[in-house]
């Protein structure tokens, strides 16, 4: 089984768009967190995850659309 993808570059997570949920179907928004960056970095790398709208749906804590 593959790893999920869930760190890119700033410039690629903001190319991202909203996905379906793996579990209900329901679009799901790009939830963008910056990591921690020992230098300054003009492309600094992001955590990325999708999350579910639907407070019930297993994916509302997150889920990866891709694989590294």
């Amino acid at each position: 089984m593959s790893t999920p993808k869930t760190i890119y570059s700033q410039s690629e997570a903001r190319r991202l768009r909203a996905q379906p949920c793996p579990d209900c179907g329901k679009m799901s928004r790009v939830d963008r967190q910056p990591l921690p960056d020992m230098d300054d970095s003009v492309d600094p790398q992001v955590s990325v995850l999708w999350c579910c709208p639907d407070i019930i749906c297993a994916g509302h804590d997150g889920f990866s659309v891709e694989s590294q």
